[in-house]
């Protein structure tokens, strides 16, 4: 079975995991996953130990599944998260393009218009603001101001089809701004909503073998401490040894 198999299978475990009972992963999902396959190991090795607790072999042997479904959920959050979208990548275009000719529209405009103050209260309120909306803004205002008061722009050898450009913009940024931060926060928030459950449900597994390992072998320490998370032990014994330092 591959990732997406296990994920596909396990899928409806995930679902059944009450809101409030999902927490973030408290260690990097990497991890998480090579220990809980470390685990796997050492566990089906002792598995007919795990008969004198409440603990079933099919937990053990479920682990892998677990493992598989967590790294397709992880995989799939992260390529939302890091990629760009199509239309990301095209709006990174015509934002550059946007705010550089909503500059020079201003430009040429406080230039043209500066012997009428009608004209220059509105110039003066579209140049307020600098976000990307407050952009997409501009350009319409300031086509239809471009484009009501042409003359004394020509006067200034401005070119007036820039206007056309600007109202261009402003339709087609708006729709992919939208479309950016509507599309890309959605799947965000689902991907990663799967992931935290994908990781919940591993580490239940896990934390009752490794309780049920530590109970078996409470008089093995060595065999013991197989049933422990190496990451936390190493951030434990770091933070000891930063202690006994500063004492």
């Amino acid at each position: 079975m591959n990732d997406k198999e296990s994920f596909e299978s396990l899928k409806p475990n995930y679902d059944a995991i009450e809101k409030n009972e999902i927490k973030q992963p408290n260690l990097p999902v990497d991890v998480a996953n090579d220990e809980a396959m470390y685990l796997y190991e050492i566990a089906i090795r002792d598995k007919v130990k795990f008969a004198s607790t409440d603990v079933d072999v099919a937990l053990i042997e479920s682990l892998p599944v677990r493992v598989g479904g967590l790294r397709y959920a992880q995989s799939r959050w992260t390529q939302v998260f890091a990629e760009k979208s199509d239309a990301e990548k095209q709006w990174s275009l015509i934002s550059a393009e946007g705010f550089e000719l909503r500059d020079e529209i201003l430009h040429f405009c406080r230039y043209a218009y500066r012997k009428d103050k009608a004209l220059m209260d509105i110039v003066y309120r579209i140049a307020d603001g600098a976000t990307n909306a407050d952009m997409i803004q501009d350009l319409s205002e300031l086509s239809m101001l471009g484009k009501n008061n042409p003359s004394q722009l020509e006067a200034v050898s401005f070119d007036l089809l820039k206007l056309d450009r600007a109202a261009e913009l402003a339709e087609q940024g708006g729709l992919l701004l939208g479309k950016v931060n509507g599309d890309r926060d959605d799947n965000l928030k689902v991907d990663k909503d799967m992931r935290d459950r994908a990781f919940n449900y591993l580490k239940e597994a896990v934390d009752n073998i490794r309780e049920a390992g530590r109970f078996l072998f409470w008089k093995d320490e060595e065999k013991a401490e197989q049933y422990t998370s190496a990451y936390f032990r190493k951030l434990r014994e770091a933070r000891e040894k930063k202690e006994e330092q500063d004492a």
